[in-house]
């Protein structure tokens, strides 16, 4: 029997009889050469079952992957023209809603003239959110009427500079899980405004 053990395969070093004696604390061993052969036989035993393992892993990682690019369209996915008419209307439609005013109309109600609305606009950061139909056709949500929701629309669209006005007006005004399923502006009180602030930004995307 040798003297010295090694485990073939694994590069792991040789166990010699000499070290099987910090084992005497806890057992008995009259003879350390043998328990060094049996410690040999039970570690061999279980690197050996670990193999399927591995290679039961390295299966899994490959069925994933093959599925995930299973999931990948051949070509990109791009708008028909039935599509974009589609979407069109319904930006048409929202646009139009009352709630949303007419520049004009929005100048009059917050007593500003219509120069100080334009400038408000194309400040940096943007002082008020106005969507826009095309390139002169303009109009402002009503709830910047309301000084805390003013507040908070340009509270967003500091961090926000970069994000097209639609994104941000959905941001603000549909409903959020961290919000009760309220929208921002409907949860929004001089309390909350920083958590509100920040529960729109994580809705964007911006950190």
């Amino acid at each position: 029997m040798p003297k010295t053990l090694s485990f073939p395969g694994f590069g792991l070093p040789k166990v010699t009889p000499a070290e099987v004696k910090r084992f005497e604390a806890a057992a008995s061993i009259k003879d350390p050469v043998a328990f060094a052969a049996e410690l040999e036989a039970l570690i061999q035993e279980k690197l050996a079952s670990a193999e399927p393992v591995a290679a039961a892993s390295s299966s899994l990682v490959d069925t994933l992957g093959g599925k995930a690019r299973a999931l990948r369209a051949d070509t990109r996915w791009s708008p028909s023209a039935i599509d974009i008419q589609r979407g069109r209307s319904a930006m048409l439609r929202l646009f139009e809603q009352p709630q949303n005013l007419p520049l004009p109309e929005f100048a009059r109600l917050a007593y500003k003239s219509r120069q100080q609305i334009y400038k408000d606009l194309a400040a940096k950061p943007r002082r008020l959110l106005a969507l826009s139909v095309g390139p002169r056709r303009q109009r402002l949500p009503d709830w910047q009427l309301d000084p805390l929701r003013l507040r908070l629309t340009q509270e967003v669209l500091k961090g926000a500079a970069d994000i097209d006005a639609w994104t941000v007006f959905h941001a603000l005004s549909e409903p959020l899980d961290s919000l009760g399923d309220r929208s921002p502006v409907e949860a929004v009180s001089p309390g909350n405004l920083d958590a509100v602030v920040k529960a729109v930004y994580n809705a964007l995307g911006v950190h």
